[in-house]
């Protein structure tokens, strides 16, 4: 009589059905992952949107107070502060840029339309410039307007000539 000992452990089957259980989990997790990197792109892409006009509001803003003069380009416009210096705002097809004496600022908002005129109010004693401009966030249509005070010395030069 042979005295063997038997030592306990999984079958084969045992072995092949917890592989396979541990596919189908794997499975959904990729899956899930997938979906929810997708999403988080997307969620990063219109963030990306709002903080590139949220800046492009702010920068335009400040070089307005900054400015002695706003002068209109072609595809674009351009700030005189009052040390001579300018600010460069050029429109590209998919994205604006600001140019300053030694610095590029790229904003990825699509102009589809930009008009500067001269507005003024009832009583015809204050100016302002007016910067329109009609872009594309998130795919949708949006109509932004600035408005630059022209001064008194400004207006008497354009009377005089």
């Amino acid at each position: 009589m042979s005295d063997s000992k038997q030592i306990p452990a999984f079958s084969i089957m045992e072995a092949v059905v917890g592989m396979v259980v541990m596919a189908i989990v794997m499975g959904i997790v990729f899956i899930i992952f997938s979906i929810m990197s997708e999403r988080m792109l997307d969620f990063k892409n219109q963030n990306q949107y709002i903080a590139d006009m949220n800046r492009l509001k702010y920068s335009i803003n400040k070089d307005i107070f900054e400015s002695e003069k706003l002068i209109e380009e072609d595809n674009g416009f351009l700030f005189y502060d009052y040390t001579g210096n300018k600010v460069v705002y050029k429109i590209q097809e998919d994205y604006l840029l600001r140019e300053k004496v030694d610095f590029i600022d790229t904003f990825r908002i699509p102009v589809r339309h930009l008009k500067i005129d001269t507005i003024g109010r009832k009583s015809r004693k204050i100016v302002f410039q007016r910067i329109e401009m009609d872009v594309e966030v998130n795919k949708l249509p949006l109509r932004v307007r600035f408005f630059k005070k022209i001064e008194a010395n400004e207006l008497l030069k354009t009377l005089l000539k």
